[in-house]
């Protein structure tokens, strides 16, 4: 649609998502060399001029990213012992302490897909680990891949976020500077199975999420596990019009099973991963939006952004969000 076309009443909202595809952008130039796979070396990122993703207060608007080797070897993969996890890990500039979220990428994915929003997070003043599963991430061949390993990956990301968090102790390179507190999940189709596996199901509960972000997402169903709907807490969901990779009809069929409080965000024409990875997208921008208030209303400890999730969410032609009573 165009400027013209929109009504008096949406010109604000539209002017925080322009200069917010603006800061994507400049995200995007500053971490194409961090798309590369094997460089562990921190990677310092410009402070952008650009304020409209709010920075939080103990954060300085700069972050580094790192690529860790966290090896598991309690638990094997597939017929071979141990489980290598290579995680990048963002962490904001300033003193902290900093709330942590977790980030699931799905199946064939990585977390390198994610550059622009998991950067606009850490720019925002949250540390972020990011596993790549050792099953499903697609650094490995196709034929190598397997889908049944989702079951392990809640493990994964729990041994990713303890290596972290183990950084935060007594002379490690995070002393002082992680919120063990406040801690929050996120997961995109697979990941976001995996996610709602840590959240719900007696397999894999972490018990210290305090919020989760859920994208094309669905439940599948462990063996053993027992799930539990009952759990309150708070939750933003995103599913695309036209997702033909998991039908918005399957992922609302886990939606009605979570007690909330929820934000559903439907994404006109939204596919599956496009409004999500580092991918041109009409959606980026109101996405690292809600993202960010939604952060800051549950990890941050902003009083105003719950205020702003709705407004933010809500674009005409682009999306709309619905929070059940």
């Amino acid at each position: 649609m165009a400027m013209g076309d929109r009504p008096a009443s949406m010109l604000g909202r539209v002017s925080i998502v322009l200069r917010l595809r603006s800061l994507l952008v400049v995200v995007a130039l500053v971490l194409v060399g961090a798309c590369g796979s094997g460089n562990d070396a921190a990677r310092p990122v410009a402070r952008s001029t650009t304020t409209s993703v709010p920075t939080r207060a103990t954060g300085d608007g700069t972050f580094t990213m790192t690529t860790e080797q966290f090896v598991d070897p309690s638990r094997p993969t597939g017929a071979t012992p141990g489980r290598t996890i290579p995680t990048d890990v963002y962490v904001p500039g300033g003193r902290g302490p900093f709330p942590v979220i977790v980030h699931s990428h799905g199946m064939g994915g990585t977390s390198r897909k994610f550059t622009q929003l998991l950067g606009a997070w850490a720019t925002a003043g949250y540390i972020v680990v990011a596993p790549n599963f050792p099953l499903t991430n697609g650094d490995i061949p196709k034929a190598q891949q397997v889908l049944g390993d989702y079951v392990n990956q809640p493990g994964d990301a729990r041994f990713a976020l303890d290596s972290v968090l183990a950084e935060g102790e007594p002379g490690g390179r995070l002393e002082g500077r992680i919120a063990t507190d406040r801690i929050g999940a996120s997961g995109l189709s697979l990941g976001g199975a995996t996610t709602y596996l840590g959240l719900f199901n007696s397999c894999c509960l972490d018990d210290r999420y305090r919020s989760a972000v859920l994208m094309s997402a669905f439940d599948l169903s462990p063996p053993g596990g027992v799930w539990n709907w009952s759990r309150s807490i708070p939750l933003l969901v995103f599913t695309g019009t036209l997702d033909t990779s998991i039908s918005p009809d399957r992922q609302s069929a886990t939606i009605t099973k979570l007690p909330g409080p929820k934000w559903i965000v439907t994404l006109q024409g939204g596919l599956h991963s496009p409004p999500y990875e580092d991918v041109p997208d009409p959606h980026d921008a109101l996405v690292v939006a809600t993202t960010v208030d939604f952060w800051n209303a549950t990890l941050g400890g902003d009083t105003t952004a719950r205020g702003r999730i709705a407004s933010d969410a809500t674009v005409a032609g682009l999306a709309n969000v619905t929070v059940p009573g």
